[in-house]
């Protein structure tokens, strides 16, 4: 496989700014459409451009730090091989992270068939049909949303992976409802619906926590 001279990112600053959400955007218009005609180096841009994010998600999902470079490897070459399919009809991190997160959900499916043994696929909790159901209210103010952002960080290791993915877009990464829809290729009354519940187990894994302690 070959090597797009990527390292894994640490923890760097994740810009929350629209102003720069959206340069970002532009800059990544521009590059894919100079790597779809052949400019390798505009390719090399856009991966750098993108990296940290797609790291973070990948390790949000994958808990084993060793497996992470190589799955993000494998995106980058599945997008370096369907880069010129791509059509501007989403944005380009939405296509990108879409690839990121079907590579993930084909490891842990992978990983665990052998475990079973019996190569039986495991159901991880993709989107499914929730839109008859209530959406939550409203949004989590300021101090609700960074309470969020630390428990998140705190009991991310014991959540189902898919919240740990849906919580980590949401909360870490600040992607927006429709923003994950995409990502998801899901409805927008889904996700909220599975961010309403994947919140409720966090929230309740804190309870434990806090209850064992004080038994302790």
């Amino acid at each position: 496989m070959p090597r797009f001279g990527i390292e894994a990112q640490g923890r760097d600053r994740t810009p929350s700014a629209a102003e720069s959400r959206d340069q970002a955007r532009r800059e990544s218009q521009l590059l894919v459409e100079r790597a779809q005609k052949g400019d390798h180096e505009a390719f090399a841009q856009l991966m750098r451009l993108h990296q940290r994010r797609v790291f973070s998600l990948i390790a949000n999902l994958i808990r084993r730090p060793a497996e992470v470079e190589d799955i993000a490897q494998e995106v980058f070459l599945k997008v370096y091989r369907s880069l010129g399919r791509f059509d501007f009809r989403a944005a380009f991190s939405t296509w990108l992270y879409r690839i990121a997160v079907n590579e993930c959900y084909d490891h842990l499916r992978r990983q665990r068939a052998q475990k079973s043994g019996a190569g039986k696929e495991v159901q991880l909790g993709e989107p499914g049909d929730l839109e008859g159901l209530a959406a939550p209210g409203r949004s989590p103010d300021v101090a609700r949303q960074a309470e969020l952002r630390q428990l998140v960080e705190q009991l991310f290791g014991r959540l189902p992976a898919h919240d740990r993915l849906l919580l980590g877009l949401r909360e870490l990464e600040g992607l927006s409802v429709e923003e994950i829809a995409g990502v998801m290729n899901s409805k927008e009354n889904t996700v909220k619906v599975q961010l309403f519940r994947a919140r409720k187990r966090l929230l309740e894994l804190h309870r434990r926590s806090l209850a064992r302690r004080a038994r302790s």
